[in-house]
């Protein structure tokens, strides 16, 4: 079997990391446009995939 290697993908591991979750940081922000967050409500937001898996 081939071993597939992404090297750009190590850079990333050993980067340091923001505090915090994701989601909470993006919520609590006031960029809707710049986090493609589509909809608020009450209880729970619509964000998109920025990067959405495709097999193909």
């Amino acid at each position: 079997m081939d071993r597939l290697w992404a090297p750009w993908r190590i850079e990333y591991i050993l980067s340091e990391k923001e505090e915090g979750c994701l989601f909470c940081r993006v919520i609590s922000e006031d960029r809707d446009d710049e986090n493609l967050i589509l909809y608020r409500g009450e209880k729970a937001y619509i964000i998109l995939n920025k990067y959405p898996y495709n097999n193909g």
